[in-house]
């Protein structure tokens, strides 16, 4: 087996304990409903308007690579959600800013401690150097990658 073919099955199997590391913990999370009736579409929009902070239609669009109107579709649906909430800028009142309610920050935090709770799986089969080791390694391919 060559090289390249070890680091996609890995990757592979990586995956798939994750997907089902995250659906147990959000069957077990309170709360958790939500984030089985969201398209992972939904999830990626409500991940970049935390990191974003606040970000309008316009940078959204950027972000995704897709037309306004597609954004705007999006938003509607998580506005009628209840996930985020839409505020006019201060500034210039033409401009709408997108931010999480308080609803879609628990949703995200839920998935968070998802996502934690398999990087503590992960870790439990490796010693601290190789823990430290594995970090730098991750963290040069994810500097690497372009996120999509």
């Amino acid at each position: 087996m060559s090289t390249e073919d070890v680091i996609v099955k890995a990757i592979n199997i990586l995956s798939e304990s994750m997907r089902e590391c995250m659906r147990k913990h959000k069957e077990k999370t309170p709360d958790s409903r939500d984030l089985f009736n969201l398209s992972i579409t939904q999830l990626h929009y409500l991940h970049a308007i935390r990191e974003k902070a606040n970000p309008t239609i316009t940078e959204l669009a950027e972000i995704f690579g897709v037309q306004k109107s597609t954004v705007t579709v999006a938003i509607n649906k998580l506005l009628e959600r209840q996930f985020i909430e839409k505020t006019a800028s201060k500034t210039d009142l033409r401009v709408v800013h997108i931010t999480l309610s308080e609803k879609g920050k628990r949703l995200i935090e839920i998935e968070d401690m998802g996502y934690y709770q398999f990087a503590s799986q992960v870790m439990e089969a490796l010693d601290e150097t190789e823990i430290e080791s594995f970090a730098f390694l991750l963290t040069k391919v994810t500097n690497n990658t372009t996120r999509n």
